[in-house]
């Protein structure tokens, strides 16, 4: 339990909770079973608080123009981090979770998707074949997912009924207060929210986008980081498509504007004007979206994946100017510091 960390609504801190006595810690541990041998959690925990951080920009009194932190009570926290510690453990021992998606488990790594755009990368290369990739943006992946799904995904992996019904009650009748600058406004219910602690570790998000069936390497998804590969621009509208749909079907969505749009087959450099490449989707009952435009980087560019950049012409440049720039401010920074004895 760290220290420091912002308390919820009774201001209950990790400080307060290495500090109780035996009789208090009895106490707690009797309600921790009471809360697993019932499938439940308490009513209290329920409630949140919610600080807006303001981003760069006006926020218009819009909560999506901040970045929010939720304050959960620190002892409904320390519940559901007793509860993924014993819960990951099972998964990753037995290999419930198959192929890529395992994202939050412990031992899990984000080698393998790097690796594999970099092959996919070095193969169009090599074969001089034509290569589509464009990256995701899920808009706050981790907020809100269809229940309804989740239970239909932690049921398809064989999960007790009360495991799962104590799973959905951490996200069932809960509100949240946006703190002000002033006074304490009255709390403000929600449906289907996915508290970002809860999935801090997202397990349950990983089981979720289990539902997309396997296809040969056309997209590479880690976590709320979506990438789709496709041969052509046709493909890539096929499965633009099908992930409007899904984000629909599990009650997410997509920031179309920060779409991130590279293919060999736009032969563009700097000097080149670059206009938006538009896609026409297929509507449909759970798509009412007809087309997405993106504006593509050039062939020289690089993107980022995953913490690593990527040229889709196998170019290092840009990783090396990223080196040289640390360096160079490295070498800025110490050459007018003073040596001391110690």
């Amino acid at each position: 339990m760290p220290n420091g960390k912002a308390p919820g609504p009774s201001m209950i801190t990790y400080e307060i909770l290495k500090h109780l006595g035996p009789t208090t810690n009895t106490l707690l541990l009797t309600l921790i079973r009471k809360c697993f041998a019932s499938a439940d959690i308490l009513d209290f925990w329920r409630q949140a608080m919610v600080f807006p951080i303001p981003k760069p920009h006006e926020w218009r009194c819009q909560l999506k123009n901040t970045r929010p932190i939720t304050l959960l009570e620190v002892i409904q926290k320390s519940f559901v981090k007793l509860f993924y510690n014993r819960l990951s453990a099972t998964l990753a021992t037995h290999n419930v979770l198959k192929g890529g998606n395992f994202a939050g488990l412990p031992g899990g790594t984000c080698r393998d998707p790097i690796i594999t755009l970099e092959s996919i990368i070095h193969d169009a290369n090599h074969n001089n074949s034509p290569l589509w990739i464009l990256s995701q943006d899920i808009s706050k992946a981790f907020d809100s997912v269809n229940l309804t799904m989740l239970k239909f995904a932690l049921e398809r992996i064989r999960l007790p009924a009360s495991i799962i019904t104590l799973i959905l009650s951490l996200f069932t009748n809960c509100s949240n207060c946006v703190l002000p600058h002033t006074v304490r406004p009255p709390p403000i219910g929600f449906t289907s929210m996915l508290d970002p602690y809860i999935l801090r570790s997202p397990t349950l998000l990983s089981n979720l986008t289990g539902f997309i069936p396997d296809i040969i390497i056309n997209n590479l998804v880690f976590m709320d980081d979506s990438t789709l590969i496709s041969s052509s621009k046709a493909g890539l509208k096929h499965m633009l498509s099908i992930t409007e749909e899904f984000y629909a079907l599990n009650n997410t969505s997509a920031n179309h504007q920060k779409y991130v749009l590279i293919s060999n087959s736009l032969p563009l450099t700097t000097t080149s004007t670059i206009l938006p490449v538009e896609f026409h989707l297929s509507l449909s009952s759970l798509n009412e979206i007809s087309s997405i435009s993106v504006t593509p980087l050039s062939i020289t560019s690089s993107f980022h994946f995953l913490g690593v950049w990527f040229n889709i012409k196998g170019s290092c440049d840009f990783v090396r100017k990223q080196i040289a720039g640390e360096c160079n401010s490295f070498a800025a920074t110490l050459h007018p510091a003073k040596l001391s004895a110690k």
